[in-house]
């Protein structure tokens, strides 16, 4: 291979690299958001508590986790008689160089079923 064959390989490499260092932490972070989804699961009598308390208890757990950016206007809880739904539907943005922007779309669901 010639030394333009070598450069070209490397930039590609490079390329894919910095986009997985870009890319990477936000999925580690929507990952830590349907961990705290999941463990509303697990609370008990969750479905007793008032939107104001259950929005509380879930930015609380944001924070413990690390997930600062958060906005908690994505952030919607449905309550009904035995049923709470909680969804998230946020983007996140991010520049990948230059002019070049990265945008992530994702929706997480939660439904707590009273125990």
């Amino acid at each position: 291979m010639t030394g333009i064959g070598w450069l070209l390989v490397l930039f590609v490499v490079g390329f894919f690299v910095m986009l997985l260092l870009r890319i990477g932490p936000i999925y580690l972070e929507n990952y830590s958001i349907k961990g705290v989804l999941e463990s509303l699961e697990t609370e008990p009598l969750i479905t007793r508590k008032s939107k104001v308390e259950i929005k509380g208890m879930i930015m609380k757990r944001m924070r413990i986790n690390g997930v600062y950016d958060f906005d908690p206007k994505s952030l919607d809880i449905v309550k009904s008689p035995g049923l709470v739904t909680v969804s998230i539907d946020y983007s996140v943005q991010k520049s990948m160089f230059a002019n070049i922007d990265v945008i992530v779309h994702f929706s997480e669901k939660v439904e707590l079923v009273s125990n």
